[in-house]
């Protein structure tokens, strides 16, 4: 499993929580190459717009 896929499966468990999924997000952040930052911020918009939970800039 790759950091990317690892970052998705600990945030999908996070979700319901918007200070526990930022909280995770940024550390996850670290551990990622800049390509993979970038693919990993867009996973979250799609994965947030289509769950309706959180507001990714709130």
């Amino acid at each position: 499993m790759s950091w990317f896929e690892y970052s998705q499966c600990v945030l999908n468990k996070v979700d319901f929580d918007r200070r526990l999924f930022r909280k995770e997000l940024r550390k996850l952040l670290r551990w990622l190459s800049p390509p993979e930052r970038l693919q990993l911020l867009r996973w979250c918009r799609q994965q947030l717009k289509r769950k309706g939970r959180l507001h990714p800039s709130g």
